[in-house]
């Protein structure tokens, strides 16, 4: 395996490693947001990564992050190797992961190994699934009331999008009770902003959380995903509680990110949008691919458990192994369509399978709600699209020329008008 240059970890750390921390690992921080779309580093960090893959071929790179080596994954293939053997010997939960998600939820499956991990998994799986199959009208009609609210509106912004997907998660998730509940969502965001910190342990604020969470448990309202929780496989280690945060904010801030940055993708290109108001299948395509030219997870990391062979190589365990998304996705050398807008792929071409796409990753420890979050984005698209005629107002993006590597939600607006 190659080894990269003193330079080139110089500038992946500055292109790559810092810019992810600066912008907030887990809680968005809206000025490095935009000062880094601003100095475009995701473009800069693309070209180091095909500059490196030319250099050294497809096969990975010994990198460092800051002192500690690690091995950067440049292709497809070894994607493939990596997330189709998790989550061993490439577990999820390498330090960096779990010295920042443990101050929020320190239950979570994303940050579990082994026997936990297994009993964590069946259990969001059933409670996921089952609220897919059962409680899908509901949540599209919970989805289209708050829809509703924000499409009367002249201009639409970040701060009344994210509103409105806060309140579609407290009612999904507890049921209507929480509609109203802004302090449980706001001490969640609160502990995630300690968690960008990286402190290593549990926030001294997580039993307040944690007793929110199970007041809302413990009423069961019927239509939520919470009624589901007495027929899911759990026992005390599941810790039913500590699954929750990370559906709140993988729906009210991660698929809030991704639908409103779809939004600006359909109120910028006119012929995709005529197509999307009367195909739902074609919308979801179009959702992939905001997530795909804008992933809400720029980096994956794996640890290695145990020693692993790679092609005849030992990597020893405790490695850290580094798939680039914001890379892999943008990648013109492999993918003509990199840069633009190109649901079609999802829909005739083989995007769909293609594992050079981890905006909900793939293998065993894909995103066990994914169906559900596709769902929800849906939804929320569609009701607003058909109430309104959206115009964008910034940033402009131009159908007919390469998109931009960065898309700062927080300064996207739309104006709203009657069809």
């Amino acid at each position: 395996m190659h080894s990269a240059s003193l330079l080139e970890n110089a500038r992946f750390n500055a292109l790559v490693v810092v810019p992810n921390a600066v912008k907030g690992l887990f809680r968005p921080r809206r000025g490095a947001w935009a000062a880094l779309t601003r100095a475009n580093a995701d473009r800069w960090a693309v070209g180091l990564l095909r500059g490196m893959r030319a250099s050294y071929g497809p096969g990975p790179v010994w990198v460092r992050v800051v002192r500690d080596p690690a091995l950067l994954v440049l292709s497809v293939e070894d994607v493939r190797r990596v997330l189709g053997r998790s989550p061993d010997p490439f577990a999820s939960d390498p330090p960096s992961k779990r010295k920042g998600m443990t101050a929020f939820q320190p239950d979570a499956l994303t940050i579990s190994r082994d026997g936990p991990w297994e009993n964590r998994r069946r259990f969001n799986e059933a409670v996921l699934d089952t609220g897919l199959s059962r409680l899908s009208d509901h949540f599209v009609a919970v989805v289209q009331e708050e829809a509703g609210v924000i499409a009367r509106e002249a201009e639409l912004s970040w701060d009344q999008w994210h509103a409105a997907f806060q309140r579609i998660t407290r009612r999904v998730v507890f049921g209507d009770a929480a509609r109203s509940d802004e302090s449980l969502t706001e001490l969640l965001g609160e502990l995630m902003s300690e968690g960008n910190g990286m402190p290593g342990r549990p926030s001294e604020r997580v039993p307040a959380l944690m007793e929110g969470i199970r007041h809302y448990i413990g009423a069961g309202e019927g239509g939520s995903l919470v009624s589901l929780f007495d027929s899911a496989p759990s026992d005390e280690s599941t810790r039913v509680e500590g699954q929750v945060p990370h559906w709140l904010f993988a729906t009210h801030d991660t698929l809030a990110i991704n639908a409103f940055r779809c939004l600006a993708l359909l109120a910028s290109h006119p012929e995709q949008r005529e197509r999307a108001l009367g195909d739902d299948a074609y919308l979801g395509a179009c959702l992939h691919e905001a997530m795909r030219l804008w992933p809400t997870t720029p980096m994956l990391a794996r640890e290695t458990v145990t020693d692993v062979d790679w092609d005849g190589e030992s990597v020893p365990a405790g490695t850290q192994v580094l798939i680039v998304n914001s890379f892999l996705h943008r990648n013109p050398d492999t993918h003509e369509f990199a840069d633009r807008f190109a649901p079609e792929e999802w829909i005739d071409g083989e995007a769909g399978d293609d594992w050079s796409f981890n905006h909900l990753s793939h293998g065993p420890q894909g995103c066990p709600g994914s169906g559900l979050a596709l769902l929800l984005g849906r939804s929320m698209l569609a009701a607003v699209l058909a109430d309104r005629q959206v115009e964008l107002l910034e940033p402009k993006l131009d159908p007919s020329r390469p998109l931009p590597h960065m898309l700062d939600f927080f300064a996207v607006r739309f104006r709203l008008a009657n069809p």
